[in-house]
């Protein structure tokens, strides 16, 4: 009977992860990013961190079977400090934001122990500011840059999904974007600078609802 009992708790478990149903869903997620590279090969190649940051994203979906399809909207931000080029230790202030659109494509794995396995990709648009982002040399201020730029983006992600009740579902991942490299003009010279940023890697918790 014992061993009936557990059976049949597995079962409602694992039953639970699989009645989402096909249909439009809307998901709201938080996102926590870890440091990034930025580098600037014309100003003296200079390489700094960016700071780790927190954002929001939102999407809207619909789930075809094991297959969904959403449009994604992604607003992070984060600092940025210290640093080194090849004339030695350098210093960096100023912010970095970023304003990311991408169409998703997710396949859903099949359960286990009320975990729904999923991965995906998506691919879109990364609108990149840097807001009064400076280097300095000592006392000098060898570097500012306040612009920003609309470049390629792609991100590839993975997760887990728990069944909550009805048709909502709550999803933990991570994520990992990137982004092509840009040019951005340095007020102080008024040339434009190669900039590239690191991959950002992405932790995620949120919500889904279907409708």
């Amino acid at each position: 009977m014992k061993t009936l009992h557990l059976l049949g708790i597995a079962a409602v478990i694992f039953s639970a992860a699989n009645t989402s149903h096909a249909g439009f869903y809307a998901k709201a997620t938080g996102l926590y990013t870890s440091s990034s590279d930025i580098s600037i090969d014309n100003a003296k190649s200079f390489k700094a961190s960016l700071g780790s940051n927190t954002g929001i994203a939102a999407a809207l979906g619909y789930k075809f079977s094991m297959l969904r399809a959403e449009v994604e909207l992604q607003s992070m931000k984060s600092g940025s400090s210290g640093g080194a080029n090849t004339s030695g230790s350098a210093l960096s202030t100023g912010s970095f934001k970023q304003f990311n659109g991408f169409v998703n494509g997710f396949v859903d794995l099949p359960s286990f122990f009320g975990l729904a396995p999923y991965v995906g990709a998506g691919v879109g648009r990364a609108e990149v500011n840097l807001a009064n982002f400076n280097v300095l040399q000592g006392a000098s201020n060898v570097l500012h840059i306040s612009d920003k730029k609309d470049v390629f983006g792609y991100q590839l992600m993975a997760g887990l999904e728990f069944h909550l009740m009805g048709q909502a579902t709550l999803h933990a991942g991570y994520r990992i974007i990137n982004r092509q490299n840009m040019d951005m003009r340095d007020v102080i010279s008024s040339a434009q600078q190669s900039v590239k940023f690191g991959d950002s890697h992405i932790f995620e918790l949120g919500i889904a609802l279907g409708f």
